[in-house]
């Protein structure tokens, strides 16, 4: 869904508490954020071949090659900060291939080929044993219960490998856990704020992400999201806050009238200092086959206007031109370890990903993926300032109850 926020993101020294992964390529590699040493990812277990780490690892680290290249990547040179920077790319070629995934939201999954017998015979021992010592973990069974569907829609939406289809499936209803004790889930992100060292992240973040909370000096807006939020897809609830620097009242007058935009009306100016916070969390399926949006936050996203100076590399945002972003992302291993003190990691503007949002799979920076959509130059929106959650026909509106968006993705998924 690209109404809003596909990757939002706002940038500030973080705390201790939210970790850097060693397990990936650091700051100095021209692999940055790519994972180093897949064996070294063990979410659900200390043993590397644990079983539920084995189908991890198959599932969501993968060495390929990837359809497109950014020509922001450090490997093909100084990228010029000029009008369609944010374009540029090329066809992947077999010197492009390299290990992409781990934790995080995006799945490179495409077809596993020779790795199909070896993640059956890893969901096969998968056994009694093993699945009641991951079920005395409730949020660490949410969790392989998340990777094993969103395995499989990504195998029907492949159309290949269908027969995977029902392994899958029934090992995720095998570890599903009752509606009470999904309801009982803790906000790990919630806990991660709480960290004396995370203090200056918490005082920017919505005061209440429970479920059904609300907060007062960040407003939930519901909207018409595009499929990229869509739970259907991605088995995730999404909530979104805004804030003006001019408080509630010059936010409310942004939003479009309850009975419709006026045909042709382009939305608002958005002032310096206008911030968002995107947070998204688990939809689980419970033992009787229900969808159950989570408290497990998953994702956490934040964008601010800081300028509107020109594109230019001396223009000290994400975007060049005056957005900043942050991206925290839950990590399963170190939930497993370290509870809050060790769950997100930090994702910085030039980590890289393997990005699949429009189709193909594209190595690109996170810098550069934020661009595509969330930019002030080279736009027709530039007065939007990359809050495409403003444009009218989204019908940004005040969420009432706080439930909205987590009943929305369980009608979804």
């Amino acid at each position: 869904m690209r109404t809003l926020l596909p990757l939002l993101c706002w940038s500030l020294t973080v705390g201790a508490g939210l970790a850097q992964d060693a397990r990936r390529h650091g700051e100095s590699s021209q692999d940055r954020g790519l994972p180093n040493e897949p064996t070294a990812f063990r979410p659900y277990h200390a043993d590397t071949d644990h079983p539920c780490n084995q189908v991890f690892r198959l599932l969501w680290l993968r060495r390929q090659q990837p359809s497109e290249v950014a020509s922001t990547l450090p490997s093909e040179g100084p990228a010029a900060i000029a009008p369609g920077w944010v374009h540029g790319k090329r066809r992947g070629e077999p010197r492009d291939t390299k290990w992409f995934g781990g934790d995080g939201r995006l799945l490179p999954l495409e077809e596993l080929g020779a790795d199909k017998a070896a993640l059956l015979a890893a969901l096969a021992r998968v056994d009694a044993s093993v699945r009641e010592e991951l079920l005395s973990r409730h949020d660490l069974a949410v969790l392989f219960q998340h990777d094993l569907l969103r395995a499989a829609e990504r195998v029907l939406d492949i159309g290949t490998e269908l027969d995977l289809v029902p392994a899958l499936r029934d090992l995720a209803m095998a570890v599903a856990l009752d509606a009470g004790v999904i309801s009982k889930l803790g906000n790990p992100w919630r806990r991660t704020l709480a960290q004396p060292e995370n203090a200056a992240l918490a005082a920017r973040m919505p005061k209440d992400l429970e479920m059904g909370g609300k907060d007062a000096s960040l407003r939930e807006v519901t909207r018409k999201s595009t499929r990229l939020f869509d739970a259907e897809k991605s088995l995730l609830w999404s909530r979104v806050f805004l804030a003006h620097p001019d408080g509630n009242d010059a936010l409310a007058a942004m939003l479009p009238p309850a009975d419709g935009p006026a045909k042709g009306a382009q939305g608002p100016t958005v002032p310096i200092g206008f911030r968002a916070v995107l947070v998204q969390g688990i939809v689980a399926i419970d033992s009787k086959g229900t969808p159950r949006s989570t408290p497990l936050v998953f994702d956490v996203r934040t964008q601010e206007l800081v300028n509107r100076d020109p594109l230019a590399a001396s223009n000290a945002t994400w975007t060049h031109d005056g957005l900043q972003f942050g991206i925290w992302q839950l990590q399963r291993q170190g939930l497993r370890e370290g509870g809050a003190a060790r769950a997100f990691r930090s994702i910085g503007p030039d980590d890289q990903d393997l990005f699949r949002d429009y189709g193909t799979g594209k190595h690109t920076t996170y810098r550069g993926q934020c661009s595509l959509c969330h930019r002030l130059s080279d736009t027709p929106e530039n007065h939007l300032a990359g809050f495409p959650v403003l444009r009218p026909h989204a019908r940004a509106a005040f969420a009432v109850t706080g439930w909205e968006r987590f009943e929305l993705a369980e009608q979804q998924a």
